[in-house]
């Protein structure tokens, strides 16, 4: 029989100590015992240590699947589960499920429908430009400009690329969004690296305490604590969550930046970049709108929970200037990371030779600037047709 001193959660070490095995081998009992009894006594240990917070669950489905993960499927698979286990099993997997399949189907439908179309239109417009109004050494010919088409002039002027400040500071604010999903992720990750391993011997419904009461202020709440991880939980979440998750925001970023760089006015930029905002909120709007609210008042009592630990040489300014260091490099890395792509990265226009903006100045201030000033009275004057 296997060695078993840990008791349910609540039981005291006096009672735990007084638990003996059913058999023992001669020779190899009392050595099982004195390590299964270490491994139970680091389980207490975990439970009863003083904790800090650092972390609960991302209201979405990634952070419902992490639930479903460490919670419903070890209670399943230990025999402890019940009814409301299993549908929260099935029912969150469909749904991340679903989730997966609609941010990669759209990604691949942006691409192949919405990006690859644009990037061809802009192509065949800038490469009309260089045909019809240079000559064959590379030289501009004004008087060929003014006879291009209207259409065609319309088209190259309202390239975003035309206009690199404007196409600068969208693809500037796109990265933000981006960047904040992959540092959501990288603490996500860092909080989880940071649990403890499960106990050997222990099984994996261990990881979830459920502490009875939280005091905070006046109030009072049950609290799921995630105090260890086993091995095969790394895996599972690494596997199902961390490593889909950062390959969609990888994917949408690129996809984001290519569209929004082929995008044909300045008017679809905008909504263009409203759009992508909508794909990358997909998992939050279906955990809303589908997730019953006693599923999410679960997940929401899920806290990441990690021993209270005293550094005396940990100096709190030095941890503060660092914060805001991380915060300066993403912002000079962003920075850098658009100016290297409009400029040499950029897949829409290679080799693209900033030779629209300049061409296309008058022709804009003709057709942009408003024919009356605000508050002008009189501009729209009646005509001379007669009854």
């Amino acid at each position: 029989c296997s060695v078993r001193l840990c008791a349910e959660p609540g039981t005291s070490m006096a009672q735990q100590s007084t638990y003996t095995p059913l058999e023992q081998d001669a020779q190899g009992g009392e050595e099982r015992e004195r390590v299964a009894s270490h491994h139970c006594a680091e389980l207490i240990r975990m439970r009863e240590m003083k904790k800090e917070y650092i972390a609960g669950l991302s209201e979405d489905c990634w952070g419902a699947s992490i639930y479903t993960l460490v919670k419903d499927l070890p209670d399943i698979m230990a025999g402890k589960a019940e009814l409301e286990n299993y549908v929260r099993f099935l029912f969150t997997s469909c749904i991340m499920g679903l989730n997966l399949t609609l941010q990669f189907a759209i990604l691949f439908w942006i691409k192949q429908y919405v990006m690859d179309p644009s990037m061809r239109q802009a192509q065949d417009t800038y490469g009309k430009f260089h045909r019809e109004v240079f000559d064959k050494s590379g030289t501009f010919i004004q008087a060929n400009f003014e006879q291009f088409g209207s259409g065609d002039k319309e088209a190259l002027c309202q390239m975003t690329l035309s206009k690199h400040g404007f196409i600068f500071a969208i693809l500037f604010l796109w990265g933000v969004t981006c960047i904040t999903e992959v540092r959501d992720l990288q603490r996500t990750i860092q909080n989880f690296w940071a649990l403890p391993d499960l106990p050997e011997g222990e099984p994996a419904s261990e990881m979830v305490h459920e502490v009875g009461t939280r005091r905070d202020d006046d109030n009072s709440e049950e609290v799921h604590e995630l105090i260890c991880l086993s091995q095969n939980a790394r895996r599972t979440l690494n596997v199902l969550i961390f490593v889909p998750k950062l390959v969609i925001v990888i994917v949408l970023t690129y996809v984001g930046c290519v569209w929004l760089t082929a995008t044909q006015s300045f008017a679809d930029l905008i909504l263009n970049a409203l759009a992508l905002e909508f794909v990358i909120q997909i998992d939050e709007s279906l955990y809303e709108y589908f997730f019953p609210k006693a599923n999410r008042d679960a997940i929401g009592l899920m806290q990441l929970a990690v021993e209270v630990k005293e550094d005396e040489d940990a100096d709190p300014d030095t941890a503060i200037l660092m914060s805001y260091a991380r915060s300066v490099v993403y912002i000079g890395g962003l920075l850098v990371f658009v100016e290297l792509y409009l400029n040499y990265l950029q897949p829409v226009l290679p080799n693209f030779m900033h030779d629209v903006a300049e061409v296309c100045l008058p022709y804009l201030e003709e057709s942009f600037v408003p024919h009356c000033a605000p508050f002008t009275s009189g501009c729209f004057q009646f005509g001379k047709a007669s009854q």
